[in-house]
């Protein structure tokens, strides 16, 4: 039996219906008595030239039929002759494609030459009309990748993907991230006009959302002012369901206003949508919300934080071993019980007497009980002491959680926390030994968000008309 072999060609039709056949490879293998499972369909490698030979030929005819296009001079209509034929390299998808590309001469009936854009050029200067196609020589679905994958996973790293990928060698982690924060400004830049026609005139759509907001501190590089750059992340709370999120670095107080105002813009806020804003009681974090909406509802320290300082008493408090528990110490767990429902309640005052018992109650019990009790009984008393304070720089805000949450209210800022772990954490600063720019950063912050929203395929088939729609059919 002989080997196998098959010839793939691609006929190419034109509007008058003539027609082109253009070769791109050939296929063989062995014969069926010699077949190993490495023969078994067609390889990656082979996949690779046979579509590197596609998009060459589709590329260089899209070329030619452009130029074609752009040939008269869109002032007087003249024909422009070809100066010469120059080689581009593209970086495609599927590759690195090589093509011929003309230069055309300036047509002189104007005074002064002008360029592709209208803008005044040099005299008699050669054009050539696909560099105002793909000005970065990178196709759509390259940016995509870098986009996609610098936002996702370290630069080097996602360089080292998109090489394996799209076969590109010249791919380095700077290019993907200068891909990445191009993608970062035009959504920055959709963010920012969203914000600043967020007080126009809009139909009603939300009567009421809410926000949950947090920040945290990412480290900086050596040429920045400082070491720590702060970034503030949240989500918009919609008919009870987590919606958009949001990230910005606060360089600019102005600007991080506006991106606020963007996403509740984008989550349907007017003019009298009530805000409920969730936060762990930073007095600057709800004033970035009250400077761009001016129905906010009471504030409201989240519970989340308040049952951090409770676990943190119960931790040690209720620690346990073979030996029972003195009376003491059952009464202060006791004590513990009484004081988590009076904060559950709101009554603050209440909680805050019932904090300072527990401490002193702690501290009498150390002494007098055996070494194991006694070491959790020290370790539970500066963990009150820290509750109490806490209760007492926040007394003003603490509410009835109960009543809050049966009208509908969030009364925990998990979603921050979600968010700051999703978007900051796990990109930028968790088990991460790399530094950060301001704007290397905020860039990073909005293609991210937009990533991890749905929305980044979206951005892209705005910005670019047709894309990841192709038209194409199988036959027989």
């Amino acid at each position: 039996m002989s080997p196998m072999q098959w010839e793939v060609e691609l006929r190419r039709v034109d509007c008058d219906g003539k027609s082109e056949i253009v070769r791109l490879g050939k296929l063989r293998r062995p014969e069926a008595s010699r077949a190993k499972p490495a023969d078994f369909g067609i390889s990656l490698a082979e996949a690779r030239g046979l579509l590197g030979v596609l998009q060459q030929a589709v590329i260089q005819q899209q070329v030619l039929a452009y130029d074609a296009a752009k040939r008269e001079c869109p002032h007087c209509g003249r024909y422009r002759r070809i100066k010469d034929w120059r080689s581009r390299v593209f970086d495609t998808a599927l590759g690195v494609v090589r093509v011929r590309v003309p230069r055309v001469v300036a047509c002189m009936c104007l005074p002064e030459a002008l360029d592709e854009n209208g803008d005044i050029a040099p005299f008699r200067e050669s054009l050539c009309p696909i560099a105002k196609l793909l000005p970065a020589r990178v196709t759509p679905e390259v940016s995509y990748l870098c986009a996609r994958d610098g936002a996702q996973m370290p630069y080097r790293s996602a360089a080292k993907h998109i090489r394996e990928l799209c076969g590109i060698p010249r791919m380095s982690h700077m290019r993907v991230r200068r891909q990445m924060m191009g993608v970062g400004q035009e959504i920055e830049d959709r963010a920012f006009e969203a914000g600043w026609l967020a007080g126009a005139r809009t139909p009603r759509s939300a009567d009421r959302l809410g926000l949950v907001i947090d920040s945290t501190v990412v480290p900086g590089n050596a040429f920045e002012e400082t070491t720590k750059i702060e970034v503030v992340a949240g989500r918009i709370i919609q008919d009870g369901h987590c919606g958009r999120r949001f990230a910005c670095v606060t360089m600019r107080r102005s600007l991080t206003r506006m991106l606020v105002a963007g996403a509740l813009k984008n989550s349907g806020w007017h003019a009298g949508t009530e805000v409920d804003v969730v936060n762990d009681g930073a007095k600057g974090m709800r004033s970035l919300v009250t400077d761009v909406a001016p129905n906010v509802a009471t504030p409201m320290l989240d519970w989340f934080h308040l049952a951090m300082k409770l676990h943190a008493v119960k931790t040690s408090l209720f620690a346990s071993t073979f030996e029972p528990a003195p009376a003491i110490i059952q009464r202060c767990r006791r004590l513990w019980t009484t004081i988590r429902d009076a904060l559950w309640r709101g009554r603050a005052a209440l909680g805050i007497e019932l904090a300072r018992t527990l401490e002193a109650s702690l501290a009498e019990a150390a002494p007098l009980t055996r070494p194991f009790y006694a070491s959790t009984a020290a370790t539970a008393e500066g963990a009150t002491l820290r509750l109490r304070e806490f209760l007492e720089n926040n007394a003003s805000i603490l509410v009835d959680y109960g009543k809050a949450r049966q009208r509908g209210r969030r009364i925990s800022t998990a979603p921050a926390e979600s968010v700051m772990n999703h978007v900051v954490n796990r990109r930028m600063s968790k088990r991460q030994q790399m530094r950060w720019s301001v704007k290397g950063a905020h860039l990073l912050l909005q293609t991210r968000v937009s990533l991890v929203d749905g929305c980044l395929l979206g951005h892209f088939k705005v910005h670019h008309p047709h894309f990841r729609s192709p038209e194409f059919s199988t036959g027989a």
